[in-house]
């Protein structure tokens, strides 16, 4: 997909239970990083960027759906 100045973009969907999978990896990994040199440091910075939004996520999921739950 692109957009209409020709940058590529992709969506990407999942279930609560993917997503809390994929933190844990992206925790493991940033835990198993080699470091610099061995891997580049904007990777390490990705991967930090990357579990931080991942965890905004969960917390939206949790704050949304699990009080709901609470209600019910």
């Amino acid at each position: 997909m692109s957009t209409d100045d020709g940058e590529f973009y992709c969506e990407w969907k999942m279930g609560i239970e993917e997503l809390r999978l994929f933190y844990s990896h992206l925790d493991y990994s940033m835990r198993m990083w080699p470091g610099s040199p061995a891997r580049p440091e904007i990777e390490q910075e990705f991967l930090d960027k990357l579990k931080k939004t991942t965890f905004a996520m969960i917390q939206e999921y949790n704050f949304t759906y699990l009080e709901q739950d609470e209600r019910e």
